[in-house]
């Protein structure tokens, strides 16, 4: 029996093209719930595109239920936490079989994406299942939280598997679902959006220190108002704007500046051009969602923007004193907590990042 898409429940940005649905993002995918045997997915990728180190990365979680239980108004109705399975896009387009018994059971299978949109892409073709699809018992919206998380490669659990001076970076290290973004959305019960991109800052991406001009090919004033953009791009379409309607934030949270101190270095007017840019980035998305808080957090791995953040919180409140803003400085990663590949945040830090984080949000 083969599902629609549109059978499926789907979470994070995605877009259609020639009947595949790509989802790219971290932490993007879907899910389902059916009772029966077998489950197999069929997934598009550009793997010739990439090395062994940039090769699509899904996660596969899945949790058992019962016809009379499944619930499906939030991300979190039926998910263990628990990674079933890791599944390496290598070919243009393959099946897996994600679930199989010898006796039928009825279980919620969630596919997320782990590897990040800089990377290989990912889409579903098509679902077949050997059984019944099981619909939701609760017919009602969700009520809870929606957060948008914008952030670099901190947000899209950028070697955590990997271990510093040990591993070097390769896309099956990356868990979004073991970062702070989505952790603290656990924490507080709320739906998510993540758009994130490693490398990525609001005047300039990561640079080395010999270099003294700002790496804008891909900043995130750039990225954020687009579907896709990268992914839309290798497929020969023009980037669409992303209808912003889909997903409603009560809470943007911005994690943006590690990659710009690369860059800015204490130059004074490196420095303001950050500010100036995050103000203007903090304006546009409250114009965007006008009814959303906004929180601004940087520090785990550097706090010489952190000021800078608060001077652009200073000036976006004076254009917008009703508006609610508030800045969240993480403590910087310490080697007692383990460090993960490259330098950064290991698991256990993330942990304390999103401790700190749902309950600056709570306290909103």
């Amino acid at each position: 029996m083969k599902l629609t898409k549109d059978e499926l429940n789907w979470y994070g940005r995605n877009f259609d093209y020639k009947d595949i649905r790509y989802f790219d993002f971290s932490a993007s995918g879907f899910d389902f719930c059916f009772t029966g045997t077998k489950a197999e997915i069929t997934i598009k990728s550009d793997a010739s595109s990439w090395d062994n180190t940039t090769k699509g990365v899904l996660g596969i979680y899945i949790s058992n239920t019962s016809s009379d239980k499944y619930e499906n108004h939030s991300f979190w109705s039926n998910f263990s936490g628990d990674l079933s399975k890791k599944l390496i896009l290598t070919k243009p387009e393959e099946t897996f079989t994600i679930f199989e018994s010898d006796k039928p059971q009825t279980v919620c299978i969630k596919v997320l994406k782990l590897s990040e949109c800089a990377f290989s892409y990912a889409g579903l073709v098509n679902v077949e299942i050997e059984g019944k699809l099981i619909h939701s018992v609760n017919k009602n919206p969700s009520t809870e939280k929606k957060i948008l998380f914008i952030g670099d490669s901190i947000t899209c659990g950028y070697g955590i598997e990997g271990v510093f001076e040990k591993d070097t970076f390769t896309t099956q290290q990356e868990r979004p679902d073991l970062a702070y973004a989505f952790q603290t959305a656990k924490k507080l019960n709320a739906d998510f959006n993540l758009v994130s991109w490693s490398g990525i800052g609001l005047i300039s991406k990561y640079v080395d220190e010999s270099i003294n001009i700002p790496d804008t090919s891909i900043v995130m004033p750039g990225l954020f108002p687009y579907t896709d953009k990268s992914c839309q791009s290798r497929l020969g379409l023009e980037p669409e704007v992303w209808d912003n309607s889909k997903f409603s934030p009560d809470i943007v949270v911005i994690n943006l500046g590690t990659n710009d101190a690369s860059f800015v270095r204490k130059i004074e007017e490196r420095r303001l051009s950050y500010v100036n840019s995050l103000f203007l980035f903090i304006e546009n998305i409250h114009r965007i969602h006008q009814n959303a808080k906004i929180c601004c957090c940087l520090g785990v791995m550097g706090q010489d923007l952190c000021d800078s953040i608060d001077e652009a919180i200073n000036l976006f409140k004076k254009e917008f004193p009703s508006a609610k803003i508030k800045s969240v400085k993480f403590p910087v990663q310490s080697d007692t907590d383990g460090i993960a590949a490259d330098w950064h945040p290991s698991s256990k830090t993330h942990i304390k990042m999103s401790e700190i984080l749902a309950k600056e949000l709570l306290s909103f």
